[in-house]
Order: C-alpha cells, then structure tokens, then sequence
C-alpha cells in the first residue's frame, strides 16, 4: 500500500503541516487551509509543489508527467466480450503509483451517489442486480464511450469541490486525465466519472422514482426496472438527463425486456432466480474447466490465479461451490510449486 512518506498518518495535522510549512514557507492562510484539508482527511496540497514533495521526487519530473502525460502511457486494444475492440490507455508504472496515491488518498473523499454500484467499496456487479431481482420489467441504457465522455474541466471540478486551489486542482487533473479526457485503463478513471456523473444518478434516480421504478448504474450500465411498461419514450427521457450531462446513449446496447424476456443487468441473469447468476452457458463453462483442473491440476498451475478469481466470483451466489473450486485453484497452485 502507497503511504505518505513524510506523515505517520494524516491525522497528525500538526506535524504534517508544521513540516509542509517550513518548507514551502506557507503563509497564515494557506496554513489555515492545509489544516483544514488534513483535518478532512486529505493530503494539505496548497500548493501543487507539496505533492512531489511528498513522493521524494523533482517537481520537474511530476510536471512533466502532468504536462505532457502522453509520454507515459501505453495504447493497445483488446477485443470485447460483445464484440469490437476496445482501447485502453494504460499510464505507466510510475505514474500509475501516483494515480493510485491519489485515488486512495483524495478521491476516496469523492461524493459518489448511492445508485452507482460500479468500482465502489462495498458494492459489486451483484448488489446492482439485485435492486432489480423482483420486478417484472426491465430497461436496459448503456452509456457510450463512457470514460472519454468525461473530461478535463469536469475532472477539476471534482478536485475543487474536495478544498483544492485551482492550481492543485489543475495539477491533479493532469496527472489523472490524457488528452483532456478520462484514460481507460488508469486507476483512478472510475472513481472520478463515478464522481462526474453523481449529478446525472441522481437525476436519473428521481426519472425512475416519478415513473414508480428501481434505478442502478454498474459503470456505462443503467438499470431502470417495476411494473411499468418501458416504452421508446423512456428511453428518450434517459437521453436528455445524459445528453444534459455531455453523455451519450449507445442505441446498440439499449434495450427494454418485457415480463417473460430474458433479463441481463450488467452480464447476470436475473429470471427465475432468488439473486442474479451469470449465464448458465458461462457457469458450463466453468464447471468443465474445474473438472479438468480436478483431474489434471498440474496442467493448470499457471493459471491458478485466474481459477481463484472465478472462485471469488462465484461465492456471490453459491459459497458451497466457491470452496470447491477454490480448493481445486490451490491444488492447480501446489501443482506449479512442486
């Protein structure tokens, strides 16, 4: 876990700031306002020089990552589930070390709305489904280009409304967005259009509670469901609090599923079922695979990890059948070891 070097914790206000202040000669004010940004449990970046400062590096070397953050990542696709390719833009070992510092320091502090159930603690593709687990109709948006729609002046705001000064703030933002847009791939890219978009949950939450229906979002994923009969209007409804937020809907992806239709929420099966299960294809497939890791672990010890991870996965909805595959992911794992 990142720390910061020069604070035992950010709760000692008194020492980080008496440091910070003697070194940057910060004047009464800014005092004033790093001890109330440590007071709130976020770093006392007044100044955006503290924060190369507290990495132990040059500030030359954080500006440059921040001005000319193109230099420092890497851009490949990889092919979608549904189809297509999708592009990441992967930052690079150490500025994603400094993205995971702000996203755990700073944008934990983020007000984020309740509907979002996407990439927030305590929350998972699960609790999202189950919001919609006991209605008889669905509707299905999704956001297009989700991460790219979010951009650098939003990102600031963000950093703003948390206490930071407008020269911090534009220094954040840089460091966290790549060509003034939110990268797919960095650390902290969910967090923040989580955050941008809390204006728009909250909208689209009152659109569903007028309409007398449930309203959750899994990342570029809505979810509107009850006993109202969705119609093209809805969806048009939906498009307009998106489009007033500089979102977009992706018509492909957008669909309304009547009483009887096969209900999807973000990649779970909701039919028939007491809580959301992934398709019975993938569940196939899955149990296929963990008979052959049974019988032949050692033919799966480099992918160990992985079948721990769909063990993990699978404990959501059936814990019985998670300890079995977790047991055969370890034997798969001793397998490599021996």
């Amino acid at each position: 876990m990142i720390t910061l070097p020069f604070a035992v914790s950010l709760s000692h206000s008194s020492d980080l700031v008496q440091t910070i202040g003697a070194e940057f000669h910060l004047d009464s004010q800014e005092l004033a306002a790093a001890h109330e940004l440590v007071e709130a449990g976020l770093p006392p970046l007044v100044e955006p020089e503290i924060l190369s400062f507290l990495f132990g590096i040059s500030n030359s070397l954080l500006a440059e990552m921040a001005h000319e953050s193109w230099r420092f990542y890497r851009r490949y696709k990889i092919a979608k589930s549904s189809g297509g390719m999708r592009r990441i833009e992967a930052p690079r070992r150490f500025l994603k070390l400094v993205q995971a510092w702000i996203l755990q320091h700073i944008l934990t502090k983020a007000p984020i709305a309740e509907q979002a159930h996407g990439f927030v603690r305590g929350h998972s593709i699960f609790s999202n489904a189950r919001v919609h687990t006991e209605s008889r109709n669905l509707m299905v948006v999704d956001i297009k280009d989700f991460f790219p729609s979010v951009g650098a002046r939003e990102v600031r705001r963000v950093f703003s409304r948390l206490g930071y000064p407008r020269r911090t703030a534009n220094r954040l933002t840089s460091l966290c967005t790549l060509e003034g847009h939110l990268p797919q791939g960095a650390p902290t890219s969910p967090t923040l259009a989580n955050a941008v978009f809390a204006p728009q949950d909250r909208a689209l939450a009152q659109l569903a509670l007028s309409w007398g229906c449930k309203y959750s979002r899994y990342a570029d994923d809505l979810a509107f469901s009850g006993d109202r009969c969705f119609t093209a209007r809805d969806i048009r409804a939906v498009r307009d609090v998106l489009q007033a937020g500089g979102f977009a809907v992706n018509r492909r992806k957008t669909r309304i599923i009547g009483a009887g239709g096969r209900r999807l929420v973000a990649g779970l099966v909701l039919n028939g079922a007491t809580q959301p299960l992934p398709p019975r294809t993938q569940r196939r497939r899955w149990r296929a695979m963990f008979q052959q890791a049974r019988v032949a672990p050692q033919s799966f010890s480099e992918r160990s990890q992985s079948l721990s991870g769909i063990a993990a996965f699978v404990k959501e909805y059936d814990e019985v059948l998670a300890s079995e595959y977790a047991s055969i992911a370890r034997l798969a794992r001793e397998a490599g070891e021996t």
